[in-house]
């Protein structure tokens, strides 16, 4: 249950199914409706409701059926706000305001997405307590990036209920089978009719059918997804929805919490136009509101069905949590005790190749004693290295790819966050993990940071920055992007080369309420509480890695906050190391008992047919994996990509874990454990097959022996650098260094720690990570 107030949303309707079943969401997360919001064709409120225009072509708003928009406002019983579409598709690239060429990147007055401008603005003087506006976006970029763009630029909050609903664990009581949100919608009573179809698998015979009906079991969903096999074997639940534009809807009722009347058309009001090339659509000359009839008063807002909060294979992974026993995985008796030395002062330093920059440890302590001021320092000091360095490519702050952020404490993070927000000019900015580390940070320093540069051409780059709400993954409203893809070869793209998939920190926040959900009460529940919030957060950095199209993670980190019960560190690295295991574990291949398919048993709902099943994209893709140059002893062994857990002072909204992990995209990965003398040293090796890409994960345990204790940190990690062979100014170095353990010239990336954990519970001296290009 959200402890927030509920938000004034202005709902943006189309008159499509989508947009009017996002409002029911929007009531059913708490929020009220204030206002509805719709563009219509220039002049057509003109013409009345007895004319409709042509259906007018538009990249960004549905217009057909618009002159029945009027209707809602009786039928909703909520104000209706209108104005004309002006402009056109000036800006026609998938993210809006992203074209590097643009002299504006925010807007373009000439755009037709710039319309919802003075409406939205219009409203807010009408209705000042208005706070959000909601969409039915489900699959779109290109309307859910325009709709937040504007949302930004007016204070609200942006809210996509639908968004990428055909990839979310169905609700419970969905049946399976491609038109389960058909079935949602009409499973509380909705009535969406055909009014337009624009696909190979649909005729004329299609229009003004009920998509969402419940008197028919389901037959016209079925009929539509027999059209739509013949056409969309690969996404056929997103043709089932029309997200193809295969068809576009009119909603006509809905439940009675929302719609206080419906809106009914006669036959003898509707006529059909073809337009040719397979288009037609309904042409409605009049409609009216009548009253409802009785029977849907008994549908409450907590009837329309949500997602489940986990997919499948992460709710196993939690109950798998929940097997090892509460708490009961740590048999010590010793109390552990993490220690928290500050940093000796450390340098700033910076590493380059062919294809990136990478600037470490920029303090600023000499700009001023508090958070603000030394964040405007190191901008300041950001700016003047990039105007001196990689001249070739004259890189700015909108190139920066990824950011560590590291707070003294969490009580910085508004001032600095403030600071932050300006460096960035563009849509996309950098993916960034922030933690606090406290007093292991050098005295006097209250903020560092580090950036990883891209060199490449920005239209190379692949960004994804979701600020929606939305039952998916946690909107990024900061500026911060979920996740940006950069080639791994210059001037090459993603899709020829591979690519590096830099991903955002991930908390667990619940993506609809954008709240840390509390699973138990009192001391004892800590951890269960603990296993949620580690499989919840984990989800999230799978849910944004599909969505990217990761392969292959190529290590993976658990921030873990501070517990004043020092022994429950220990336990929680367990754990998030046994979920990364569970995640990251090659599934067993069922064998087929039967191939053919048992018509009766699909028809009837018996069995669901196999040719509807959602398609996953595998993660990790071990087709991906090369087996015949792995160096591992035991061929058969399971490969297992490298995880740590370090302990910090704390996180971000006082959550007790924080994921962060680095992707690849590529066409093949050749693994190998690979041997050095240090015995208390294991390094892991991870080789990009279609470029020159090597990424190293180095744990340093802690040991009693004396051979290892008498060489200190910097000796051991100057002996793997020579082993490998490896030139630190073009590598991207990375030391997450535990309490306690000194060391002085490293040119690295360092993230003090209280304390590291690697598998089994195993305490660490350090971890280090090593990115690098042309291996010798």
């Amino acid at each position: 249950m959200s402890t927030t107030p509920g938000l004034n949303v202005i709902a943006l309707i189309s008159g499509g199914k989508d947009s009017l079943y996002s409002i029911l969401h929007c009531i059913r997360n708490g929020h009220r409706v204030v206002a509805l919001a719709n563009l219509h064709p220039p002049d057509s409120q003109q013409q009345g409701q007895q004319q409709q225009e042509d259906d007018m072509d538009s990249f960004m708003y549905q217009t057909i059926g618009h002159n029945i928009i009027p209707l809602y406002e009786s039928a909703l019983g909520i104000p209706l706000y209108r104005a004309p579409i002006t402009g056109d598709a000036v800006d026609t690239a998938r993210i809006y305001g992203n074209d590097s060429s643009s002299i504006s990147t925010t807007r373009n007055e000439a755009d037709e997405t710039e319309s919802l401008v003075p409406l939205l603005t219009r409203i807010k003087q009408d209705i000042p307590h208005a706070n959000a506006v909601s969409a039915g976006a489900i699959l779109s970029t290109y309307q859910r990036t325009r709709i937040e763009n504007v949302a930004g630029r007016l204070g609200l909050v942006p809210l996509a209920w639908l968004w990428m609903y055909t990839e979310l664990p169905r609700p419970v009581g969905s049946t399976p089978g491609s038109s389960g949100l058909l079935d949602d919608m009409a499973a509380v009573g909705c009535e969406a009719r055909i009014i337009k179809a624009a696909s190979g698998g649909l005729d004329e015979g299609s229009l003004w059918e009920n998509v969402s009906s419940s008197d028919d079991g389901g037959a016209v969903r079925r009929r539509l997804e027999k059209a739509m096999r013949r056409f969309a074997v690969e996404d056929l639940e997103q043709a089932v929805l029309g997200e193809g534009g295969e068809y576009e809807t009119l909603a006509l009722d809905g439940p009675g919490f929302l719609w206080k009347k419906r809106i009914v058309v006669e036959d003898s009001d509707r006529g059909v136009r073809s337009t040719g090339g397979g288009v037609c659509y309904s042409t409605i000359t009049k409609a009216k509101c009548v009253s409802k009839d009785t029977g849907q008063e008994d549908i409450k807002p907590e009837d329309i069905r949500r997602p489940a909060r986990l997919d499948e294979s992460f709710q196993r992974a939690l109950e798998v949590l929940k097997g090892a026993g509460g708490g009961g995985a740590v048999q010590e008796s010793v109390t552990l005790q993490s220690t928290c030395q500050p940093l000796p002062a450390i340098d700033s330093h910076t590493a380059s190749d062919t294809n990136s920059w990478t600037i470490f440890n920029v303090t600023a302590p000499e700009a001023g004693s508090d958070a603000g001021a030394q964040m405007h320092g190191i901008s300041a000091k950001l700016q003047d290295i990039l105007s001196r360095g990689a001249a070739s490519s004259n890189p700015t702050t909108d190139d920066i790819v990824f950011t560590t952020i590291l707070l003294r404490s969490m009580k910085d993070f508004a001032p600095m966050n403030d600071i932050y927000v300006s460096l960035f000019s563009k849509p996309n900015p950098s993916a960034r993990v922030t933690v606090a580390c406290g007093e292991c940070l050098p005295e006097g320093v209250q903020i560092m940071a580090s950036f990883a540069i891209d060199l490449g051409a920005r239209r190379l780059r692949r960004g994804l920055h979701v600020q929606s709400r939305s039952y998916w993954a946690p909107a990024n409203i900061g500026p911060y992007s979920q996740a940006i893809t950069v080639p791994c070869q210059p001037e090459t793209p993603v899709e020829s080369s591979g690519g590096l998939v830099f991903i955002a920190g991930q908390i667990p926040l619940d993506p609809p309420s954008m709240e840390i959900p509390r699973a138990g009460n009192g001391e004892e529940a800590w951890y269960e509480d603990f296993s949620l919030y580690a499989t919840l957060s984990l989800q999230h950095l799978w849910r944004i890695g599909r969505a990217t199209q990761v392969d292959w993670w190529l290590g993976g980190i658990a921030f873990l906050a501070r517990d004043d019960a020092q022994h429950r560190i220990r336990t929680k690295a367990q754990l998030a190391h046994k979920l990364w295991q569970t995640m990251n574990k090659q599934e067993e291949e069922e064998e087929e008992e039967d191939a053919d398919l048992d018509v009766w048993d699909i028809k009837h709902g018996l069995r669901e047919d196999p040719r509807s099943t959602r398609r996953v994209q595998p993660l990790p893709n071990f087709e991906r994996v090369d087996y015949n140059h792995n160096n591992y002893n035991n061929s058969d062994a399971q490969i297992s990509t490298p995880m740590f857990g370090v302990e910090v002072e704390a996180l971000p909204r006082e959550s007790d874990i924080e994921w962060q992990a680095l992707g690849t995209t590529c066409s093949g990965v050749t693994l190998a454990t690979v041997d050095t003398a240090d015995a208390d040293t294991r390094i892991w090796r991870t080789r990009l097959n279609s470029s020159s890409t090597v990424f190293y994960t180095i744990g340093f345990g802690k040991s009693s022996s004396s051979s290892t204790t008498q060489k200190t940190l910097d000796e051991r990690i100057d002996t793997v650098i020579s082993e490998l062979q490896c030139d630190v100014s073009t590598s991207h170095v990375t030391v997450y260094l535990a309490g306690g353990v000194g060391i002085s010239r490293c040119r690295a990336q360092v993230v003090p720690c209280r304390s590291v954990w690697g598998e089994g519970g195993q305490e660490m001296a350090a971890v280090m990570t090593i990115r690098r290009l042309h291996p010798t």
